[in-house]
């Protein structure tokens, strides 16, 4: 990977973890709504640190020379379903991005910034939140298929 397809691609996360940030906390208020209070927290905490995450790529952008517009570029080809369903958002998070081709693209790119040790490392962080993240939703949908959607949900009150 090029280090010019290296910033786009950098660019790309930082608009999928403005999306994901915003989708989780609706998602986390729905939730909250419903009495699935340890969900709602969990999704809470996603969203904070998907806004975390997307400003650190575009401070760290902005500072490679990156335009707003370049983001909202990105920002405009990513669309982000919602649903009523956590299960139906534990599959959405795995499916839209939230998997092994991100942690995979972000592997891809550390050899872009091999003469920037600044993004190497934000990258580096990243690679292992994504993991966390792909780690404790594998354990819920597995968790679903053990005990039953009806007991899951009753789990998460």
């Amino acid at each position: 990977m090029t280090k010019e397809e290296g910033l786009k691609e950098l660019c790309m996360l930082a608009a999928a973890w403005y999306g994901n940030s915003k989708q989780h906390a609706v998602f986390s208020a729905y939730c909250k709504w419903n009495g699935y209070n340890k969900l709602a927290e969990k999704f809470s905490e996603e969203s904070e640190e998907e806004w975390k995450e997307a400003n650190e790529a575009m401070n760290r952008l902005v500072e490679l020379g990156c335009q707003p517009a370049d983001l909202a570029q990105a920002i405009k080809t990513i669309e982000f379903e919602f649903t009523d369903e956590p299960k139906d958002m534990l599959r959405l998070d795995l499916e839209g991005g939230t998997d092994e081709s991100a942690i995979k693209t972000m592997s891809e790119m550390l050899s872009a910034f091999a003469d920037d040790y600044i993004t190497q490392k934000l990258i580096q962080k990243w690679i292992v939140d994504e993991k966390e993240h792909i780690d404790w939703n594998r354990q819920h949908r597995q968790l679903i298929e053990k005990v039953g959607y009806d007991n899951y949900l009753l789990e998460m009150l």
